[in-house]
């Protein structure tokens, strides 16, 4: 579940990567089908998916995984690009069996960290002029360029603010148009509704600019192209299958190595995301300390305990352990969701996923935690695992993409296929 074992080419692609080579196929049908790869530079994993898409699927090809060193990354950021370049490239050559990157046609990576800030902007529209007219595309158009515009102009001041960086520090990753009532309805586009009230939802997501840098940094050292760099909490809510119907609201919580990203998503769009510098990475710090042994050994340690493949006695301790640390981020976690906003009831529904995901004590424990005394629910939270059978719009034909651990490249993924074929106006980025 954590580790892959690295898997010899197939005989169809050995036979397809010859008869390329030899010419037997021509350079247009080689074209016509494009590959692209999905990058998440996790703090303890970095894990990298290559995949195909057409204009009803994504099709994955292979995943690769690859442990980083301690020293690489420090809670969601890249600490020594050497060591981060190397991990890169081992897991591309593992889903593309050679060096040479010429046969990929770009990559999508994710931004995790407290300081990768995404909000819901909520625009309410009166239409002048006669509202029984239906809206025309030009007229939607026009008024979606004009609110686009406005949050790159305005958000980069409203994040300073918040954060403590200078606006020259700040970059705009993208911004996505996440839902749209007319007269107060939902609708997919506005155009060919009539109406006086039309209300947009926005999610804009920022960056450091020096986060942004550091990724492009290593895309140029591989010659590969950037496509789309996203917040992950939202590539992550925004991939589970019908999270975009207006009767759906959920809470995504990603449990990564070095954070914990979560996404609010209400009515059908995301209202905001939270981040915080609490991982698995202090699991298995906590576990080195109190079992009195070295970094490596406590990670080997905590996954087996999390496969259930230790003896009683040391499972015992490490059950401890894992109930204290727990313990700790629950109380993280409900101090993020505090801080959610445009939401006044909380959704009542929460997927987990990531590798800390996988640990036993944290769906039991986040069931017992008191959240209708602590939070506006209105009920209990019923707890499920996001599954990679739940991504939408994904054929598996690695047969690889089997656990909650490769949710957030799969998300990636889709993130760059909506971006692909979805009208530019609706999903802008700042690459």
């Amino acid at each position: 579940m954590w580790k892959l074992p690295k898997l010899k080419k197939s005989l169809d692609k050995f036979s397809a990567d010859l008869a390329k080579r030899q010419g037997l196929v021509g350079i247009s049908e080689a074209q016509d089908k494009p590959e692209y790869l999905s990058v998440d530079i996790g703090t303890e994993y970095l894990k990298v998916l290559r995949f195909g898409m057409d204009d009803s699927q994504i099709i994955v090809k292979d995943v690769s995984i690859v442990q980083q060193q301690e020293k690489a990354m420090n809670k969601g950021v890249i600490r020594d690009l050497g060591m981060v370049l190397d991990n890169i490239r081992l897991a591309i050559h593992e889903v593309i069996g050679s060096n040479d990157y010429s046969a990929i046609d770009g990559m999508v990576l994710g931004l995790a960290g407290e300081y990768i800030q995404g909000v819901s902007i909520i625009v309410n529209y009166d239409r002048v002029g006669d509202v029984d007219k239906v809206i025309t595309k030009k007229e939607q158009d026009n008024l979606i360029r004009k609110i686009h515009d406005q949050i790159l102009q305005s958000g980069k001041e409203d994040l300073s603010s918040r954060t403590g960086l200078s606006v020259e520090d700040i970059e705009i990753l993208h911004v996505t148009l996440t839902g749209i009532q007319v007269g107060g309805i939902n609708v997919e586009k506005m155009e060919g509704y009539a109406g006086k009230d039309v209300k947009l939802v926005f999610y804009a997501s920022f960056a450091p600019k020096t986060y942004v840098e550091a990724l492009r940094t290593l895309a140029d050292e591989l010659g590969i192209p950037i496509l789309g760099i996203v917040a992950q909490p939202f590539a992550v809510a925004r991939a589970f299958d019908g999270a975009r119907q207006p009767d759906f609201s959920a809470i995504f919580v990603d449990i990564g190595g070095g954070t914990t990203d979560i996404a609010v998503v209400d009515n059908g769009s995301v209202m905001d995301t939270q981040m915080f510098a609490f991982g698995g990475r202090v699991f298995t710090k906590e576990i080195a300390r109190r079992m009195n042994i070295d970094y490596r050994h406590a990670e080997l340690r905590k996954l087996k305990f999390a496969e259930g493949k230790v003896v009683k006695k040391v499972q015992r301790e490490l059950s401890t352990i894992v109930t204290e640390v727990t313990n700790i981020w629950l109380n993280l976690l409900q101090s993020a969701l505090e801080e959610v906003q445009d939401v006044d009831i909380l959704p009542d529904t929460i997927y987990l996923c990531g590798g800390g995901a996988s640990l036993p004590n944290i769906r039991k424990q986040i069931l017992e935690y008191p959240w209708k005394r602590l939070l506006p629910f209105v009920n209990i939270p019923k707890v499920h695992y996001f599954n990679t059978s739940q991504l939408r719009n994904v054929v598996d034909e690695s047969g690889k993409l089997d656990s909650i651990f490769f949710i957030t490249p799969a998300a990636l993924a889709i993130y760059l296929y909506d971006k692909m074929y979805s009208p530019d106006i609706y999903n802008r980025d700042n690459l």
